[in-house]
């Protein structure tokens, strides 16, 4: 109902994948052929040749790579996703025979305004399968953001959208994560 792991194999051109039974808010697509980067989208953020964040990489959203020549998320569709092939035969997402998967996750939908922090996000969640996708812009100093579930997430993980690490934390940690 909430989460979907889709294999498929790749055309070298556009190509839609189907989860079958919703649309996804974060679509994570990997290469199982070849040892490429991972690439993350999301509702909130959007898709294209600019959107990706990779999560082997600590490269700024849309800049690890060309996407346009390595392939890119294209759409996210009513049961899935749709990919494009880049113009190289290193395709990240969709090169001829290549063998693919995209695990997918549903929120909320549509992003919405969020005020509950002391500073304003923009966000996708599902209080019910309790996940969500934030965006914000981090200010100075000490700061918290709404995230739309209700109740203390159990773990965060974030991405600096420019260059930055991954930070991640889990309930079992002492203190909440710092940027």
């Amino acid at each position: 109902e909430y989460f979907a792991a889709t294999t498929y194999t790749g055309n070298n051109g556009t190509q839609s994948v189907s989860n079958g039974s919703f649309q996804p808010d974060l679509v994570w697509v990997k290469n199982r052929t070849n040892a490429f980067t991972h690439l993350l989208y999301d509702s909130v953020r959007g898709v294209g040749t600019l959107k990706a964040i990779s999560s082997s990489e600590t490269t700024a959203e849309g800049s690890m790579s060309d996407n346009a020549t390595f392939g890119y998320l294209d759409s996210i569709n009513s049961a899935g996703f749709t990919v494009i092939s880049g113009s190289s035969a290193n395709s990240y997402t969709n090169s001829s025979s290549n063998a693919y998967i995209g695990w997918q996750w549903k929120a909320g939908g549509a992003a919405v305004t969020n005020t509950a922090g002391s500073i304003t996000s923009q966000v996708s969640a599902s209080p019910t399968a309790g996940f969500s996708v934030v965006t914000y812009t981090e200010p100075s100093g000490t700061f918290s953001f709404g995230h739309g579930l209700g109740v203390t997430p159990a773990m965060v993980i974030i991405k600096n959208r420019g260059v930055g690490n991954w930070i991640v934390w889990h309930k079992s940690f002492a203190t909440p994560p710092t940027t």
